[in-house]
């Protein structure tokens, strides 16, 4: 079981990195708040792989299960709520998934969403992002997270539309 555990951290870890990638049109602060959030819909695909639901918090992501020395996530957006390079990083969990719990004892969800949000908005147009269990990344030019269940309108738009049209 430890074997299986130590495997699939290092798999999350290899996600993790693989999905911390940014495209190149983003500036630093929404940059980051995107990076932070593949992170975490890497994390929470594993953790579901893992143990049939999705982790409630950032910090049940980022606590490394006994006789494993890393999470899935990195210590560095692993509070509730994070704040990093000017963004709001929060997990909002869906309802419990019954008796389904982690290498913690901790409940899983059956869903989850998770946002970045601007700490300040500028006098221009300032994006904020969320994602859901499905792992697309959607995109608001207004700095409100845009809500599940997420629908293309003229300031929300999946994040590969978004910066096609830029």
């Amino acid at each position: 079981m430890a074997k299986a555990i130590a495997a699939g951290f290092t798999v999350a870890a290899v996600l993790a990195l693989a999905q911390v990638r940014v495209d190149r049109s983003e500036s630093g602060a929404p940059a980051s708040a995107i990076g932070s959030l593949r992170a975490i819909s890497s994390a929470q695909a594993t953790y579901a792989a893992m143990y049939g639901g999705y982790a409630r918090s950032l910090r049940a992501l980022s606590a490394p299960c006994p006789g494993v020395s890393t999470g899935l996530l990195s210590p560095d957006i692993g509070s509730d709520p994070t704040v990093k390079s000017g963004y709001e990083i929060r997990l909002h969990p869906a309802t419990l998934s019954g008796s389904r719990r982690d290498c913690h004892g901790e409940p899983t969800a059956s869903a989850y969403y998770a946002t970045a949000v601007p700490l300040q908005r500028g006098s221009g147009k300032t994006p904020a992002f969320a994602v859901d269990q499905n792992q697309v990344i959607w995109y608001s030019d207004t700095g409100v997270a845009p809500a599940p269940p997420f629908h293309e309108s003229s300031t929300v738009r999946p994040l590969d539309s978004a910066s096609a049209r830029r």
